[in-house]
């Protein structure tokens, strides 16, 4: 997932919500490709380590169905197979789909993404007397910026601007935080799709606080989900106190980053 993993949810909902298993012996590799099925189905995303011997298994050396609690690969012939990984009452599968949702989500409602989009391009519209611009998306990591010199009727010959105080224009970190561009001279010409704009945008990492978002609003599906409920039917670590206070933080982080949200006025 883009903002956080099924491991990380599981961890935060605590320690009752899920099994952890140490050192399971799988099998015995026959040097052929097989198939082996943990003691265990409903294996949680990135919490299984494969060991043949004492070796760590690179995870790019097997395939793996968590629903069903099996793992796919060729071990050496006679070495020993064996597994780390936790486990829960919820398929995987499941899981996955409330974290691509709650990816949605975040994206909709805040209006931009939270990871590193790269080699992107827009086109940007001038105004007369207009100076200052906006990228769609923020912040931005690297930007090149052109402006077409030819006329409205003519094939678009791009010049590039040049960016820093006595150039063309200035995109200095707090430009870039919100996505702003200042042109200061040689101003680019009225009219549609005049300046062209070649970025990078969004974070090299998570932040913090949209990880920590992702992972509540993922909480609090699998909590209203009719599956969590008949698995945990009769526990009272969720009570209705406990999903108002998921909610109430869940709109607090929503608010932190509605209001670095820029009017393109």
């Amino acid at each position: 997932m883009t903002y956080t993993t099924a491991k990380k949810v599981w961890r935060t909902l605590g320690k009752d919500a899920y099994s952890k298993v140490r050192s399971e012996v799988v099998g015995t590799g026959s040097g052929i490709t097989s198939s082996w099925n943990f003691a265990h189905d409903n294996v949680i995303f990135d919490s299984l380590t494969l060991y043949t011997g004492s070796t760590a298994v690179t995870s790019s050396a097997y395939t793996t169905d968590l629903d069903e609690g099996e793992v796919t690969f060729a071990p050496e012939s006679g070495s020993v197979i064996s597994a780390d990984y936790d486990y829960a009452d919820m398929p995987d599968s499941i899981i996955q789909q409330m974290l691509s949702s709650s990816d949605n989500q975040i994206e909709i409602e805040l209006g931009r993404t939270f990871s590193l989009t790269t080699a992107s391009t827009q086109y940007l519209d001038v105004e007369k007397e207009q100076r200052t611009f906006f990228t769609k998306n923020y912040p931005v990591v690297n930007l090149t910026v052109s402006c077409n010199t030819a006329s409205l009727t003519d094939p678009a010959s791009w010049s590039s601007s040049t960016q820093g105080l006595g150039n063309d224009y200035l995109a200095n970190a707090e430009d870039k935080l919100i996505g702003r561009i200042r042109f200061i001279d040689n101003f680019p010409e009225v009219g549609e799709d005049r300046i062209k704009i070649d970025y990078d945008y969004g974070y090299s990492s998570v932040p913090s606080t949209i990880e920590e978002l992702a992972i509540l609003i993922t909480m609090r599906q699998m909590i209203n989900s009719s599956v969590y409920k008949a698995i945990f039917k009769g526990q009272d670590n969720f009570t209705p106190v406990r999903l108002a206070e998921i909610d109430a933080r869940i709109e607090a982080l929503k608010r932190i980053h509605r209001k670095q949200e820029i009017c393109l006025v």
